[in-house]
């Protein structure tokens, strides 16, 4: 029985697959391009020259016609796929079909509720019970772990302006849609914890219920339990949850893109088009989710490249060339968006600063495959909770995978676990090795974080694992003894995790109290302008007033400002002189092994 012979709906004018992806297609561009423009008409040109000065760095010598001509070409393409798009959508059929697609949209929401409905009380409790810890223990992170890369973020983009978050790169720490959205919280609330914090603590949650409620729909209780638990007991995990860089966002867009890919190939092995409503759906889910985690961070093209990859091999399986098409024209439409929404940056940053910095810069040959083996241990080692275990826990999940693959292609599983093993261990097993074509295509070591995603998808294929081998009759062991060691196993991860987490963030706190000591000494002296020419000096000052004393009226200078008396100057240890500055005379009023503070009379 149909979606629509339950509802009750005898007949619904289709949209065609055509005229739907081509609606999709405008849509998208409409969006991108439409944001694109919001951002350069939210600065005139006098602020969009201004950000040449706001770091030291080196900009595209942009011009005031490029400016204007390109926020007034992204508002004219916005403009014309908005039309088009409404042309599309006009008529009987369109609107109704449509209205069915939203209605596709409501039933999927549906069915992921009624998963969860569908759950014994115990099951709801003992989720909701770990939910809450596991929330507990990120919202005491997200006080106590020591600011970071999110505190340059904060200080050098998110107290700027729109455009200045949106199209100043001086350096990768710009990771842009993540900062917007601190920005957004910024504009509320000035506060580092409110504006870096609070924005990924919400993320992380959305993310860690979506992941269960998603895997819960394709597999088992037990299966979405342990997956999720794992993943989020690493202190990758802990540490990316509670520190405002965007990578949490980026799990929560992996999610619905590779349960979309899911629904996509399903499509395929039960000889059902790729062009219902509901892969309709699939196909929007993987080009916004794709669009959006290219503009969070661009080493979302790492998952996406296994996604569309996947799609691909399942196609030429199949012999689904409808497919195929699909996955190239609408993979290419992923790019377009991102570029549009990256247009900003691109004009006055350059596509140097974003292509070619320090972090995809391509090794010689030689170099590249002599560090290879190193690279690969200690990143997988970080993927699976330190960088100690190395290639130890793939090739495990790797080998098990195998071994439970073989029993499925020989008719030894259940058709239920069969099913699960092709339909969902099969692709999660790609995404986890598929990445390191592009790194191996790239000759690059990209930081662990960049493949943080893989360590989710590594859970769920050893979470089905586990759940495989507990169904597997132990001699001497009881199901309920075996259970009671997998609970106490998984505490003893998750404990392990903890203490490495607590360990490296008191080390961490040693270095960032010393950082500190200055800016807490100027927060005990009157107000008042201050000249720190040293950029260490000048970061962390700025930092620290900025987001601790932003109600008072600090100001902190790299070069001295016509018309300003200084009245604190800041110098090397042991200098006696501060550059740029007047003269000093007599020890200085603070001082410790980073800096010196002289109080001009």
């Amino acid at each position: 029985m149909t979606y629509f012979q339950k509802t009750g709906i005898s007949h619904v004018p289709k949209l065609g697959p055509g005229r739907g992806l081509l609606l999709l297609a405008c849509v998208v561009l409409a969006a991108c391009a439409g944001y694109a423009a919001l951002v350069l008409y939210s600065a005139s040109w006098p602020e969009a020259a201004g950000l040449r000065q706001f770091y030291h760095w080196a900009p595209r010598a942009y011009t005031v016609a490029e400016f204007l001509g390109l926020r007034r070409g992204l508002a004219a393409l916005a403009g014309g796929a908005t039309l088009l798009a409404w042309g599309l959508g006009r008529g009987g059929p369109a609107r109704a079909g449509g209205a069915a697609l939203r209605r596709e949209v409501g039933a999927l929401c549906r069915r992921l509720g009624a998963g969860w409905a569908e759950l014994r009380p115990g099951q709801r409790w003992l989720a909701s019970g770990l939910l809450l810890a596991l929330t507990g223990l990120r919202v005491y992170y997200s006080f106590v772990l020591v600011p970071g890369d999110d505190a340059v973020s904060y200080e050098v983009f998110v107290r700027g302006s729109l455009l200045r978050v949106s199209a100043a790169y001086p350096l990768p720490n710009n990771h842009v849609l993540s900062n917007t959205l601190d920005w957004v919280f910024y504009q509320l609330y000035p506060g580092f914890w409110w504006s870096m914090r609070l924005p990924v603590l919400l993320a992380s949650t959305a993310a860690t219920v979506g992941w269960f409620l998603l895997l819960l729909r394709r597999s088992s209780f037990r299966i979405a339990l342990l997956a999720v638990s794992l993943f989020s007991s690493t202190q990758l995990a802990f540490y990316h949850s509670a520190t405002g860089r965007g990578y949490s966002l980026l799990c929560g867009l992996g999610g619905i893109g590779f349960f979309a890919v899911l629904e996509l190939a399903a499509s395929v092995d039960q000889s059902r088009r790729a062009t219902g409503r509901r892969q309709q759906v699939a196909w929007a889910a993987l080009v916004g989710s794709g669009v959006v985690g290219l503009y969070v961070v661009p080493t979302h093209a790492y998952f996406l490249l296994s996604a569309y990859s996947w799609l691909a091999l399942v196609a030429l399986a199949g012999r689904a060339w409808g497919l195929l098409g699909r996955a190239v024209g609408l993979g290419l439409l992923t790019l377009v968006g991102a570029a549009l929404l990256y247009a900003p940056l691109l004009l006055l940053s350059g596509a140097g600063l974003l292509f070619h910095n320090e972090f995809v810069v391509p090794l010689p040959v030689g170099e590249f495959w002599r560090v290879l083996p190193r690279y690969l241990w200690f990143t997988e080692g970080w993927l699976s909770g330190h960088r100690w275990l190395g290639v130890g826990p793939l090739l495990l999940v790797l080998l098990g995978f195998a071994l439970q693959w073989r029993r499925a292609a020989t008719g030894r599983l259940p058709a239920a676990t069969a099913r699960l093993v092709r339909g969902l261990g099969l692709p999660g097993v790609w995404f986890l090795v598929a990445p390191y074509l592009l790194v191996l295509g790239q000759r690059v070591q990209s930081p662990e974080r960049t493949l943080y995603y893989k360590a989710q998808l590594m859970t769920v294929v050893a979470a089905m694992l586990i759940d495989w081998g507990l169904r597997q009759p132990a001699a001497g062991l009881p199901r309920r003894r075996a259970l009671q060691l997998l609970a106490v196993g998984s505490l003893a991860f998750a404990g392990t995790q903890l203490f490495f987490v607590e360990r490296n963030n008191r080390l961490q706190q040693g270095h960032w109290v010393r950082y500190l000591a200055g800016g807490q000494w100027l927060s005990q002296q009157p107000p008042g302008p201050v000249l720190a020419p040293e950029p260490l000096h000048r970061f962390l000052l700025r930092f620290y007033v900025h987001s601790q004393l932003w109600h008072q009226p600090w100001q902190v200078d790299d070069r001295p400002r016509p018309g300003v008396h200084y009245r604190y100057l800041v110098s090397m240890p042991g200098a006696q002189r501060v550059p740029y500055g007047p003269a000093v005379a007599g020890p200085p009023a603070y001082h410790d092994g980073l800096l010196d503070i002289f109080v001009a009379p």
